[in-house]
């Protein structure tokens, strides 16, 4: 079984294998030699425990066990990261519930942002080039500041009652660079995001007017 363990790739499946091929080398220790080889027994036990502490990391890195029900639901917007990169950033997130009256302002536009933010529940408004609009649960806000690491687009404000999740854009960078996989999934997500945000707010009436010219170049 051994054997067979060090031809399996799939780590969880190796580790496994690895576990009860060492139970059968503790019972053979135990009931074959007269008397028992208690020192390879007491080896075997702590090479059993090493490797049950490397199956819960790894069950932790693919599944969401033990995650909140709100946590489970902010994983599925991050669909591009696996369940353990998901749990890396989730430990540097800081949870808000919007209690100012007159609402809390997450970002202004044209100016440096420090952190990037996703809107958990509830409707924040967005100003930009004087323009008003509401966005939705589900969106990310401080999007383009974070991926461009340039000055934000918009000012965003969270009216009272609103949930947003907050993090640190230094704190999320260092963990970026440090996970090079989960740097990768991240900007991913953050690009389609506002790949989406730039398709929905897209008008036919801002559209180059219909021209001879223009219908030749088109071929139309």
């Amino acid at each position: 079984m051994l054997l067979v363990a060090y031809f399996i790739r799939d780590e969880l499946k190796l580790r496994i294998l690895i576990v009860v091929s060492t139970f059968i080398y503790i019972a053979y220790y135990y009931l074959v030699p007269a008397p028992p080889l208690w020192d390879a027994i007491f080896t075997s036990v702590l090479m059993i425990l090493v490797n049950f502490f490397v199956l819960a990391q790894i069950i932790l890195e693919r599944t969401t066990f033990q995650l909140t029900p709100d946590q489970k639901e902010l994983f599925e917007a991050f669909e591009t990261l696996s369940p353990g990169q998901f749990r890396r950033i989730l430990r540097i997130a800081k949870w808000h519930k919007a209690q100012d009256a007159d609402g809390e302002i997450l970002t202004r536009e044209a100016e440096p942002s420090d952190a990037l933010f996703f809107v958990f529940e509830g409707i924040i408004s967005v100003e930009r080039a004087g323009s008003q609009f509401r966005l939705p649960a589900g969106n990310f806000v401080g999007e383009v500041a974070y991926v461009l690491n340039r000055k934000t687009t918009a000012t965003t404000v969270a009216p009272a009652g609103v949930r947003y999740v907050e993090w640190d854009s230094g704190a999320l960078r260092k963990l970026s660079l440090k996970y090079p996989n989960l740097g990768n999934a991240l900007n991913a997500l953050l690009t389609r995001d506002l790949a989406k945000k730039l398709s929905a707010s897209y008008r036919p009436e801002d559209a180059m007017p219909a021209t001879p010219q223009t219908a030749e170049l088109l071929d139309i």
